[in-house]
């Protein structure tokens, strides 16, 4: 078995796709492919990292060779350890989506229907985000969180990010106008260098 087929084989057998894999090893999903494909071969940090990821031996990943300690641990699986399955940021994301639920029914029940989906909807929005995005997924989150925060302040208060060089707000009681302004600047200009910090990562590892 050649070592594409063996990252292929791990892969299918943990129910990730290549862009699962790819994201956890911060990588491109063509990375991925061409080592499946045998086109390339991972660098060996990659390497160490995917045999922590599929916790098998670097020996067994590149040359299909248990240790005794891997063999003995197969014989004698732990009945502890999670079943493959969903990618953990499903599992997160349908956590989220309930608890949204329950959020929802319980704001519907002691008040109005509109204002428990307006509560509960940032919720909702980081489920659909955890269950259909496999790449940054916590940085698309935040933009989300952060869209919706601004609507509201937009829309309910009235404040703008450029007040923040308004003079006539830092006196006559509207300094936490300021505040609100300067909290919504520092966390879209944080939002911006996270975005530029990942992309210019993933541009980094991305294949020639």
């Amino acid at each position: 078995m050649t070592l594409g087929e063996k990252i292929y084989e791990l892969r299918t057998k943990n129910a990730m796709s290549q862009g699962d894999l790819a994201n956890t090893l911060e990588v491109s999903r063509q990375s991925v492919s061409k080592w499946e494909n045998n086109t390339s071969v991972p660098e060996l940090d990659k390497l160490v990292k995917m045999s922590e990821v599929f916790s098998i031996s670097l020996d067994e990943l590149i040359r299909g060779e248990k240790t005794e300690k891997m063999q003995r641990e197969t014989q004698s699986p732990d009945i502890s350890a999670p079943p493959n399955g969903l990618p953990p940021r499903k599992i997160v994301g349908l956590f989220i989506l309930g608890f949204g639920l329950i959020v929802f029914l319980f704001l519907s029940f002691l008040g109005d229907l509109l204002s428990a989906l307006f509560l509960s909807s940032p919720l909702f929005v980081c489920a659909l985000i955890c269950l259909t995005v496999n790449k940054h997924t916590v940085l698309w989150c935040g933009w989300a969180l952060y869209g919706l925060i601004y609507a509201y302040l937009r829309y309910a208060t009235g404040i703008r990010l450029w007040w923040i060089f308004q003079g006539w707000l830092y006196r006559g009681g509207l300094e936490i106008h300021a505040a609100i302004a300067w909290l919504q600047v520092l966390g879209l200009v944080a939002l911006i260098i996270s975005t530029g910090r990942l992309f210019y990562k993933s541009r980094k590892n991305s294949p020639d």
